[in-house]
């Protein structure tokens, strides 16, 4: 892992926040059973600045971080204060390399409310992707979602929210994921992923993962989940909100 700081970092500083993500990498490494030489090229681009980060990334993202796969790098809002841990983007990267990427020209939201249209690389879709991160936070970090100012553990929210679910249809492309509150449908993809690790196991799971795309339709995606889990979208739906009861 290469690391770059742009601010007031003290030579402690630097280092707890190296070994915090040497940690977290190698804890998911493990999880997600990928060798260490293909998420060896990971680099880190740490700010003690919001601003900083949100002109440093590629994509100028509102949020705190944000991992960038053509450049494979983490760009990180990071003051010494706060917890250095924050696995969520290593598991992008690193869930990153399990395929060759496909080309995905996008519309993106910026901080600075400009839209700009770019050709990024994905592996899956952003529901999967964020799904994948988010269960990964959940499943082997014991770490809460937030939302709204909100913390709670994935399962939690969406029992809570149960009645209002989409279907896996309605949001398996980023036209849907888009288009539904981010307190219902980032939990759902996060439960969801849960769901489908713990019942298929890792190997089925990177199957699906890296077969669905954002460039094929929503009904083609769903076709491809249903074929590979030997399941239809109703039965899965319906295992999944019977497994989180």
């Amino acid at each position: 892992m290469l690391f770059q700081f742009v601010g007031s970092y003290s030579k402690k500083d630097k280092k707890i926040f190296k070994s915090a993500q040497r940690q977290d990498l190698k804890i998911i490494l493990a999880y997600l059973k990928t060798p260490l030489q293909d998420a060896k090229n990971i680099k880190f681009e740490v700010f003690d600045t919001r601003e900083g980060k949100q002109n440093a990334d590629p994509n100028h993202s509102i949020s705190r971080a944000s991992a960038r796969f053509a450049e494979m790098t983490i760009y990180r809002y990071w003051e010494p204060k706060d917890d250095p841990h924050f696995p969520h983007e290593i598991t992008h990267l690193v869930a990153h390399t399990w395929t060759k990427p496909y080309k995905w020209r996008v519309e993106l939201d910026t901080w600075d409310d400009k839209k700009i249209v770019k050709t990024v690389e994905m592996v899956s879709t952003s529901f999967m992707q964020e799904g994948l991160a988010i269960a990964v936070d959940d499943i082997i970090f014991k770490r809460k979602l937030l939302e709204e100012r909100e913390y709670k553990f994935i399962d939690d929210w969406c029992r809570e929210q149960i009645d209002n679910m989409p279907t896996i249809k309605e949001v398996i492309n980023l036209n849907g994921f888009g288009s539904f509150d981010n307190k219902l449908v980032v939990p759902f993809s996060a439960s969801l992923s849960k769901y489908l690790l713990q019942k298929y196991g890792l190997s089925e799971y990177k199957k699906m993962y890296t077969s669905i795309k954002e460039t094929n339709s929503a009904i083609k995606n769903v076709e491809i989940l249903e074929r590979l889990f030997g399941i239809n979208k109703k039965e899965l739906l319906a295992d999944w909100r019977s497994s989180i009861s």
